[in-house]
């Protein structure tokens, strides 16, 4: 089986991408010129937001299966720069789905809990989407984009995600554990709720879906449903770090530009039932990666 991965430079799509290929042939893409952490797989550069380009390197390699793990994730700065977070989030996901349907090819695409308003979380398969800002309308659409396609597809919806990665440090955990270590104070938000999602556990789950090749939308998330402030403090815990350098704070007093879904997060029955993929605490996943370096 051939399966191209979108994103592949990212912290989900380095995942995916090194998971994956332990047992398919996979081709590795990004806006980059070059892989950033592994010379093992192919790699070819590909920007999703031009349509030839993407024609171009699905008919050249004919994926069995497309893992869409590009897009624009910066909430805030959806809200400044709304043509480029649609151009990539709706756009670049219509020119895939467009180019994979001649050769019947099956897209898995990333979601988020931000198409929900955040009134009362977490949200099963089956609740009514109403997001409160523009990268949750973004991602909104492409779940749009991604049913109308004449293909086979499953949509994943996930939150909050971290992780190792040889590439990057840019999740919530790294900014904790960097700002701790300087023995610097920060102030992390206590009413924005979720079920972090650790990537290795997605990319566990994305290849159980791949195997089986369900089809439909699932949610994958976390065991822990808390709040950003107790998150901080978790990874605190499991770093040995000072826990009162940590003070929690309002979403309002941070001032953030976008809007958010105060109580988000996702219900994961569905896919632990039908897949029996396993579903990681934050402490296991934090003490993993700890060990793991």
């Amino acid at each position: 089986m051939k399966i191209l991965i979108t994103g592949a430079n990212g912290l989900l799509g380095e995942k995916c991408a090194l998971l994956l290929a332990q047992t398919y042939n996979v081709l590795a893409t990004d806006i980059d010129e070059k892989s950033l952490y592994s010379d093992q797989i192919p790699y070819q550069q590909l920007d999703i937001t031009r349509k030839e380009d993407v024609i171009q390197k699905i008919r050249g390699f004919l994926p069995d299966v497309v893992v869409n793990c590009a897009g624009y994730t910066d909430v805030d700065g959806s809200e400044k720069n709304r043509d480029l977070a649609w151009s990539i989030n709706v756009e670049g996901v219509r020119h895939l789905v467009n180019a994979l349907n001649p050769i019947g090819g099956y897209l898995i695409h990333f979601s988020s809990d931000y198409i929900f308003d955040g009134s009362s979380g977490p949200y099963r398969e089956d609740s009514e989407p109403k997001p409160v800002n523009f990268y949750g309308e973004t991602k909104l659409a492409s779940e749009e984009v991604v049913k109308k396609s004449q293909g086979a597809w499953t949509i994943i919806r996930s939150n909050v995600l971290f992780g190792n990665s040889v590439n990057q440090k840019s999740s919530f955990v790294f900014w904790v554990i960097d700002k701790l270590q300087r023995r610097e104070k920060i102030r992390v938000v206590n009413d924005q709720f979720g079920n972090p999602t650790w990537i290795r556990g997605l990319a566990e789950a994305v290849l159980a879906i791949v195997k089986g090749r369900l089809q439909g939308i699932y949610n994958y998330g976390g065991a822990d449903y808390i709040n950003r402030f107790e998150f901080a403090l978790e990874i605190a815990a499991v770093y040995a770090y000072d826990p009162t350098l940590i003070l929690a704070s309002t979403t309002r007093a941070l001032g953030q530009v976008a809007a958010r879904p105060f109580k988000a997060g996702l219900v994961v029955d569905k896919i632990k039932n039908e897949l029996g993929v396993k579903i990681y605490s934050i402490k296991e996943a934090l003490t993993i990666m700890k060990g793991t370096g």
